[in-house]
């Protein structure tokens, strides 16, 4: 997946003659000129009013003041002009609460810091709507929080382009609201404190909402806790968030499902442990009576376990006879082995079955995948994991097939995956010894020098950074040399006529020729083997044709061979009654 980076301009070249202390009630505008401005006590932007910040501008809490908007903010900023809001000398302060349920406040390229008090946030929404993006958030106790715990409608919260770091317990907090985007931000650095808080915390409080948000693309990594956590301490049913296109690493645990659901998709989850720390590793982790979710196109890999699922939870990571086809597995689970050397794809300590079909595991051996899933077949207290039919650990190529006339074998893309793939390689009768080796936009190869009537094996594998495929094989036989098209193909554009010779000789059994004009997928005409012209009628003159001609066998046709293009001859009428 690829890596966000962000960038903040942290450096300021404005100096102002005096700052402008502020407090009490504020909207209008907080300007360059007045920059910086010194919060020297509580401020409200009341209610139906606007506070508008300029980029470059500097808020300073003097002390531990809040700023509250029951109207809205508009903070915007610029790239290489952010706005700062910080506490003196690093002091601890208030941080933004946002109370107006109608009007959005925005916050672009904004740097956000030192709310590193218990009750604080950088920035706390109360179902109000809000915009952020490129912007920085960073020493905290609670960077961000999305809630809406009273609202049956909940306002609609996004942040995007942003990173959120040095945070001792979540960086982003989302209460009770499925009304959230989490795109293409940067998560890290968080969960510092002693408290186990995901770097991304979802907390289902009420049966009458719903905690399901969108969090896509983001990079979400080297966090002292759990990446993602959802929080679902009352057992309600609707928190399941759709999670997609994440790359979620060297965290505790990677995702941590309490009682959680959702669809998870395409999402890198890797390298998720402490070293030598038995209670840490898990890839993904579901807990609990209620814990299920949908796993599909996930990458797993190199965590101390891929999934773990404990106390009455369950889990889809494939099922392929259930009428859906938005969660037919395609996983990639390797490579997870705990610090004692065992491998664990699945460490299903649960009590419930659960399904793993379709999936891409450490080996192609079933017995090998089995050693690495523990279940009912280890512990009778444990539910199975169904994980048959299983793939390969690395997709084959599809549709591989040889035309047997022209001795050609081709094929199509392996399924989708998160692997890197290079190239493809050919293989002739021996499945041990590599015959040609392709780039990864061939799809065909020729072979040459074969014995007419002969039995031979066609294989091609899918060649990845990460390893190569099974060999997908194919029987064929030759049927004859490839179909050799008519040689010396010319054409008299006089008199409109297109002429040509024999093809190559061939084992093949000639039967004649189709002959074409313009349109080289329908036949003008066709003719025996012993003619070796043809003279086009019915021409518009002034038009301009292209002809052509394949030679046809038993076997099959040749190609075409096109020539012109060509006007059709114009007719000179001689004169007439000429006497002597």
């Amino acid at each position: 997946m690829k890596k966000l980076l962000l960038s903040f301009c942290l450096l300021f070249l404005t100096i102002s003659v005096s700052a402008t202390d502020v407090s009490g009630n504020q909207s209008g505008t907080w300007n360059l000129a007045g920059s910086p401005y010194n919060v020297v006590g509580e401020i409200i932007v009341p209610s139906n009013e606007t506070l508008q910040i300029d980029a470059g501008v500097e808020i300073i809490a003097m002390g531990d003041y809040k700023i509250t908007a029951l109207g809205n903010i508009l903070a915007s900023g610029a790239l290489n002009d952010t706005i700062r809001f910080y506490g003196n000398g690093g002091l601890n302060w208030g941080g933004l609460r946002l109370e107006d349920e109608v009007t959005t406040s925005q916050f672009n390229y904004c740097r956000i810091s030192n709310t590193d008090d218990t009750n604080d946030y950088g920035i706390q929404s109360i179902n109000s709507p809000i915009l952020i993006n490129n912007s920085y958030f960073d020493d905290h106790q609670k960077a961000i929080s999305f809630s809406a715990l009273s609202a049956t409608t909940p306002s609609y919260m996004e942040i995007k382009n942003s990173k959120i770091a040095y945070v001792q317990k979540s960086g982003i907090t989302i209460t009770d609201n499925s009304n959230v985007l989490i795109d293409s931000c940067e998560v890290t650095r968080c969960g510092l404190g002693t408290s186990f808080y995901g770097a991304i915390q979802l907390s289902l409080q009420s049966n009458s909402h719903s905690c399901s948000p969108v969090i896509t693309n983001n990079y979400i990594h080297h966090n002292d806790k759990q990446g993602i956590t959802l929080a679902n301490l009352y057992g309600y049913d609707n928190m399941a968030p759709t999670v997609e296109y994440n790359e979620v690493c060297y965290n505790y645990t990677g995702i941590y499902l309490y009682v959680g659901k959702g669809y998870y998709k395409g999402n890198h989850i890797h390298h998720n442990f402490v070293e030598n720390n038995a209670d840490s590793g898990a890839g993904v982790m579901l807990y609990g009576n209620g814990a299920d979710a949908i796993f599909t196109y996930n990458e797993v890999n190199n965590n101390y376990t891929g999934f773990y699922l404990t106390n009455g939870a369950t889990a889809n990571l494939g099922y392929l006879n259930n009428g859906v086809t938005d969660d037919n597995g395609y996983n990639q689970i390797y490579n997870n082995e705990f610090y004692t050397g065992e491998i664990f794809s699945v460490y299903n300590a649960s009590a419930l079955d659960m399904k793993a079909e379709n999936n891409y595991w450490d080996s192609d051996d079933p017995e090998v995948i089995d050693i690495t899933i523990i279940d009912g077949n280890d512990d009778p207290a444990y539910g199975i994991v169904d994980y048959e039919p299983h793939l390969s650990p690395y997709p084959p190529p599809t549709n591989v097939y040889v035309a047997e006339i022209i001795w050609t074998v081709f094929w199509e893309y392996p399924e989708a995956s998160n692997l890197t793939l290079i190239g493809y390689n050919v293989y002739l009768d021996d499945m041990g010894t590599i015959f040609a080796t392709v780039g990864i936009d061939v799809f065909e190869y020729q072979f040459e020098d074969l014995v007419v009537g002969n039995d031979y094996i066609a294989g091609v594998s899918a060649v990845y950074e990460e390893g190569e495929s099974e060999i997908v094989e194919y029987p064929f036989s030759t049927m004859g040399d490839p179909p050799n098209p008519p040689l010396n193909v010319v054409l008299n554009h006089l008199l409109g006529i297109v002429f040509w010779d024999s093809p190559e000789p061939s084992n093949l059994t000639l039967i004649g020729y189709n002959v074409y004009l313009d349109d080289m997928g329908t036949i003008f005409a066709t003719v025996g083997i012993d003619v070796f012209e043809y003279q086009y009628t019915g021409l518009v003159w002034g038009q301009d044709y292209v002809a052509g001609v394949s030679a046809v066998y038993e076997e099959g046709e040749s190609e075409i061979v096109e020539v012109g293009s060509f006007w059709p001859p114009h007719i000179c009428n001689p004169p007439t009654n000429a006497t002597y």
